[in-house]
């Protein structure tokens, strides 16, 4: 009986010190964050002194809305002596991550504050693909609403509560990163995505703190323009061969015969970015312009080539706008609704100039009449 308690207790103890050793390992190699973001930077953000009450920030179609600061100021001025100053440090490359990581090196928050994203989330590496199942678990435990506050009055268990994994070391500056292929690509996308709601979550509730005003904007999509890939997935020989016959109906002029055998195909197969994109333009040619309007965006969102903003960003933008009560300027909703009267896009990325006066003009208003001048 005294060997056997004997055991036991050897056990116990070897138990206890096998436990205790893993939670040691596991503090030691997890840091101390509330949110469990799956990269971090290697130096702090340099240290910025705001010179406006208004700040633009974002990418690069942050970046070209910043353009045009002049003429929203000149809007929420028209009835001041001074006119009101606003400043942009939206930036090219820019992803969301980094403009959180520039926005906590602020210690004086501007009154108001604009975002306009989502187009380059995709051009610097975040995370390694070895890790996302970790990044979900994480997330997981970080959703949980017991768990964060929890967090939030003890940030130091997050070393016990989330998975170790191997972070991503962002240098000072963006290091440009293509997926190399349709595969990682899709690997890829579902976490992208989570981490862009998490990271305009965390815009709102920074912004919140700090007791300034928050305006989310949708970043216009140019529907004339292709998909540039087509995911493998999503398509076959006869599927493409389909497609190539719906083009000849249209040169042909026989949008009617084109749009019969499009809506057809539409029913039969999903996630096609180019089959969308020609019945989109075949809809538009009929005058069926809010069925086009909803595959040409379909389209954008389906491209396996993340080169610009997709309908997805900006629905996970108005997701966080309406679930967390912030401000929102559709500026995407402005542009798409002159689609079919005339050339709304000068290239590719950017609405013409007259968006932006229009935009601005809109945006101007609500901001005088929030802040009572």
């Amino acid at each position: 009986m005294k060997k056997v308690l004997s055991l036991l207790l050897v056990i116990l103890v070897a138990g206890i010190l096998t436990v205790g050793f893993l939670a040691v390992k596991r503090y030691a190699s997890n840091p101390e964050q509330i949110v469990p973001l799956p990269f971090r930077f290697l130096v702090p953000a340099p240290a910025i002194k705001l010179e406006a009450p208004i700040l633009i920030i974002g990418d690069r179609m942050g970046n070209y809305f910043g353009r045009f600061k002049a003429e929203l100021a000149s809007v929420i001025s028209s009835d001041l002596d001074r006119p009101i100053k606003i400043q942009s440090l939206a930036q090219d490359g820019q992803g969301l991550h980094r403009t959180l990581h520039q926005m906590r090196s602020i210690n004086q928050w501007p009154q108001l504050l604009i975002y306009q994203g989502g187009s380059e989330e995709f051009g610097e590496k975040k995370f390694e693909l070895s890790e996302i199942k970790k990044i979900s678990v994480n997330f997981k435990r970080f959703k949980d609403e017991r768990i964060e506050t929890v967090l939030i009055l003890y940030p130091w268990l997050s070393r016990l509560v989330y998975e170790p994994l191997k972070r991503v070391r962002l240098e000072e500056t963006p290091v440009e990163f293509a997926v190399e292929s349709q595969v990682e690509y899709l690997r890829r996308l579902d976490t992208e995505l989570m981490l862009y709601e998490e990271q305009l979550i965390q815009l709102v509730n920074l912004s919140k703190d700090r007791s300034s005003l928050l305006i989310l904007a949708t970043t216009p999509i140019n529907l004339d323009i292709p998909p540039r890939s087509v995911c493998e997935f999503a398509t076959t020989t006869e599927l493409e061969t389909d497609i190539q016959q719906l083009r000849e109906l249209l040169k042909a002029n026989d949008p009617k015969g084109a749009y019969a055998r499009s809506s057809k195909l539409v029913g039969l197969h999903s996630g096609n970015a180019g089959l969308y994109y020609i019945h989109g333009q075949i809809s538009k040619r009929l005058g069926y312009l809010e069925e086009a309007k909803a595959n040409l965006l379909s389209a954008s969102a389906y491209d396996c080539d993340p080169w610009r903003t997709t309908e997805i960003q900006n629905a996970i933008i108005r997701k966080v706008a309406s679930n967390r009560r912030v401000l929102l300027f559709d500026f995407a909703r402005l542009v798409e609704n002159d689609w079919t009267l005339n050339q709304t896009f000068f290239d590719e990325l950017h609405p013409q100039n007259l968006y932006y006066d229009k935009g601005m003009q809109q945006l101007g208003l609500v901001i005088k009449n929030i802040l009572k001048l």
